[in-house]
């Protein structure tokens, strides 16, 4: 009986002959990520924060301009933002730049980073301040799970939300919300929309952007 090896080899396709012939298996395919390999995200919009209550309520009200991206090295990931907040009117807070550094690691379903948030205040006192930051996120199904601690340069205290597609809502405690949506352009560029509002210890904080989302 003649070897049916040829005759298989003849009727199998270019990439599995070749892989055949380079000792008989098929390279596998790179490990799919929680996030994307690369992206980089910029916005602009506004902040306002102060003192909550009755008789002493203030808000200082500031332009935002921010940066912030992460890549992916294998599962490693590395994680960073820029946060310029300038003052609308004179006579309130002064203007004020935050820096965010964190790493971490991203499997197939799940992220997590945490690392520095430092934030200099150019009246402040003191005017450098570094406070730890944190975010997880997980893929259950169609949905996502976030959480984090002081997230989006240092602005977010302790939240928990969920996302489907391009939308998504998050508690923040004790006494607040946050909520993004995501209108994807083509297939690296999308634009996003992102607020929050809370109350904690006494203050109040409120954000809206406007932004733009690369993932080359």
């Amino acid at each position: 009986m003649r070897s049916l090896v040829p005759l298989l080899l003849a009727l199998a396709p270019p990439s599995a002959a070749l892989a055949a012939g380079e000792g008989g298996q098929v390279p596998e395919a790179p490990a799919s990520r929680a996030l994307s390999p690369v992206e980089l995200r910029g916005d602009v919009g506004v902040l306002s924060s102060g003192l909550a209550g009755e008789g002493s309520a203030w808000a200082d009200t500031f332009a935002a301009q921010a940066l912030s991206g992460h890549v992916l090295l294998g599962g490693l990931t590395l994680e960073g933002g820029l946060l310029s907040l300038l003052p609308v009117s004179p006579g309130g807070a002064g203007a004020s730049l935050t820096l965010t550094a964190r790493v971490g690691y991203t499997g197939e379903r799940w992220s997590l980073v945490a690392g520095p948030v430092l934030g200099l205040g150019y009246t402040a006192r003191p005017r450098l301040q570094v406070l730890p930051s944190l975010r997880l996120l997980r893929h259950v199904g169609p949905v996502t799970l976030h959480a984090g601690l002081l997230d989006l340069h240092g602005l977010v205290p302790a939240h928990l939300g969920v996302s489907w597609k391009d939308v998504g809502l998050a508690y923040i405690a004790p006494l607040g919300a946050r909520a993004w949506a995501r209108l994807p352009l083509s297939s690296d560029l999308a634009l996003r929309v992102e607020g929050f509002a809370f109350r904690l210890a006494g203050t109040q904080s409120a954000w809206l952007t406007l932004g733009m989302d690369v993932s080359p």
